[in-house]
């Protein structure tokens, strides 16, 4: 019989937990996913790498030029959020008061 979604959710909390508990190197961990998210130079370097279009000597500039143009988007939409929840946390208050 399965079991209810709430009991699921916590038996996968549970076994997280004694997973990483259990991790005696977080960072070596985590490093291959790290690697290979957008967040990384070493993800970039790849991806320029891969598509083949920019010279050999440049491709560590191209991989910084769009590390540093991720992080910015990243950054812009950081910023738009924090404007977004400003102006409804402003216009409960409004309501409220």
């Amino acid at each position: 019989m399965a079991a209810d979604p709430k009991t699921v959710s916590a038996r996968r909390a549970i076994a997280s937990d004694i997973s990483w508990a259990r991790t005696p190197n977080r960072a070596e961990r985590t490093a291959p996913a790290y690697r290979s998210s957008p967040v990384s130079l070493d993800y970039h370097l790849a991806k320029i790498r891969a598509e083949g279009r920019v010279r050999e000597q440049d491709i560590e500039a191209a991989a910084r030029s769009a590390h540093r143009a991720y992080m910015r988007g990243l950054s812009l939409k950081a910023a738009a959020t924090r404007r977004a929840n400003k102006a409804r946390q402003q216009e409960r208050l409004k309501r409220s008061a």
